[in-house]
């Protein structure tokens, strides 16, 4: 079977941390510290690979926080494929409240490339999407990045290959035009997407129906625990999430649950299943992503 591939520019060296009770503006001694590989493309990738599918990823940095994720991947034995770059991949860390049950997130933004780094990018991107089943690119770009780098991308992937965009705004708009074959916002980046607030299921529906006849074959939305739309030209499926109740003491931790959807969603019908199936198996991927704080790893 030809490897799925996973790309995109935002990689992030996670460190989690667990504390008993977190207070703010005050000192807080974690009761356990976690470190790995993520952001977007990364765990769509983890998801595949840990599902048992095959898979290729791409991501740029440079220094010892790439290093330990090229070294973590490929332990795990992920094909990995690394740009070296001027800077060094971000550091994004999460902050676990065992007694409150609350998971908070802080982000650090990506460096941008340099022009000449973007170059090599889109060669390598050209080189690694050749001989695969499908090329998935997730993410945000980083600041100062041409809004309309990822339709590059999307040029360089030989004709036939199927496409799945997990990223929002003009430059998923931009992309469009070479018909994916999924795009996968969730319900905040489908409004910025589209430019407007979507308070009801119809106008929902009104925006997927309008980026489908811009090019996209199913646009498929996901809102946390709240209803699934996947929606083409033709259908519109709607799937309620499996109900997640956390073991006693549990926190549940929803960072990676979209990208943990994805990859799983495109190693099934990289398998020739159903939309309605490969949903299902998506959306079961996606609940037990919730059980654990290193994302994508079943």
């Amino acid at each position: 079977m030809k490897p799925i591939l996973t790309a995109g520019l935002t990689p992030s060296w996670q460190h989690v941390l667990e504390f008993n009770s977190l207070t703010v503006n005050a000192v807080n001694r974690a009761s356990a510290s976690i470190w790995f590989s993520a952001g977007k493309s990364i765990n769509a990738a983890l998801a595949i690979h840990t599902l048992g599918g095959s898979v290729r990823t791409l991501f740029p940095g440079s220094g010892s926080n790439a290093r330990k994720m090229r070294d973590e991947l490929e332990r795990l034995g992920l094909e990995t494929h690394l740009l070296p770059t001027h800077s060094d991949v971000r550091v994004c860390t999460t902050l676990i409240d065992a007694a409150t049950h609350t998971v908070t997130e802080l982000v650090e933004n990506g460096d941008s490339l340099t022009s000449s780094e973007l170059s090599a990018w889109l060669n390598l991107f050209r080189y690694t999407a050749t001989e695969v089943s499908m090329t998935v690119i997730s993410g945000s770009l980083p600041k100062n990045t041409p809004v309309e780098l990822y339709a590059r991308m999307a040029e360089c992937v030989p004709v036939g290959i199927p496409m799945i965009f997990d990223f929002r705004g003009e430059g998923l708009r931009k992309c469009l035009k070479f018909c994916p074959l999924i795009i996968k916002p969730n319900r905040e980046e489908l409004e910025q997407t589209v430019g407007r607030k979507l308070p009801q299921e119809s106008d929902i529906l009104a925006a997927c129906h309008e980026l489908n006849e811009q090019g996209a074959q199913w646009v498929i939305i996901s809102d946390g625990p709240n209803m699934l739309y996947a929606v083409s030209m033709t259908e519109t499926l709607r799937i309620t999430p499996p109900t997640v109740i956390p073991a006693f003491g549990e926190t549940l931790c929803p960072i990676g649950c979209g990208d943990a959807l994805t990859g799983a969603l495109a190693l099934a019908l990289s398998r020739n299943a159903s939309m309605p199936d490969a949903l299902s198996f998506a959306l079961d991927a996606a609940a037990r992503n919730l059980h654990q704080y290193t994302s994508c790893r079943f």
